[in-house]
Formats: structure tokens, C-alpha cells, sequence
């Protein structure tokens, strides 16, 4: 039985090891680390540039 479903097996792991992989390539495409929050202004949960805050 592991011979006839063991490329099932090897498949399913790479698959989720592939999508684990690219979900973490999207997060760190998508984060931008440039970004910093100003808790002086009225919305600190507003993002702004950290060279801006200087």
C-alpha cells in the first residue's frame, strides 16, 4: 500500500511545503520594513516613512 500511495504522500508534503514557502515569500514582499508608527501624530497606527519622523 505505501508503494502504491507513497507518490501521493511525497506529493502532498511538497505541495505544502511549496505553498508554506511561497505564503512566506508573499509576507515578506508585502511587508515593508521602511515603515515605522508615529505615536505622536492623531493616528498612530498610521504608518509612516521612518526618515520622515527625523
Amino acid at each position: 500500500m505505501l508503494r502504491k500511495y507513497g507518490w501521493l504522500i511525497v506529493f502532498t508534503l511538497f505541495m505544502f511545503l511549496f505553498d508554506t514557502l511561497i505564503m512566506q515569500w508573499i509576507e515578506l514582499l508585502a511587508t515593508d520594513y521602511e515603515k515605522c508608527r508615529n505615536m505622536d501624530s492623531v493616528n498612530p497606527l498610521k504608518l509612516v516613512n521612518c526618515a520622515e519622523l527625523k
